[in-house]
């Protein structure tokens, strides 16, 4: 009975640090669309960019983030925005990941250059 207590806790406490875990690599943004057009404000995913980028040991956030529109409550939506890391410009993609209603879901990648 003992044996099953602990292994009962051993997988109780791996599977909280697996969510956790989780939790810390993904780099979604979660928004409100607004308006006529359904849209998450440029403002907004600028800032939000700017703070979910990045989580710890993955990336280095960036520091200044400027897109030229904001997201349309549409699937697969994207815009390429400027962001500058230590110095570097480098274009950074935000695209839509999901719409529930007004509810629009985002992540990030950085645009690699191909090498000459």
């Amino acid at each position: 009975m003992k044996r099953i207590v602990i292994a009962l806790s051993v997988a109780a406490v791996l599977a909280g640090a697996a969510i956790v875990g989780w939790r810390v690599l993904d780099n979604t943004s979660t928004a409100t669309a607004r308006g006529e057009d359904r849209t998450v404000p440029r403002a907004e995913v600028e800032r939000k960019a700017k703070d979910n980028f990045a989580r710890p040991l993955i990336e280095e956030a960036p520091d200044k983030v400027s897109c030229p529109r904001g997201l349309r409550a549409k699937q697969y939506d994207h815009v390429r925005c400027d962001a500058t890391f230590d110095g570097e410009r480098k274009t950074l993609i935000i695209s839509v990941t999901g719409v529930d209603g007004d509810r629009v879901t985002f992540d990030y990648g950085v645009e690699e250059k191909e090498s000459e």
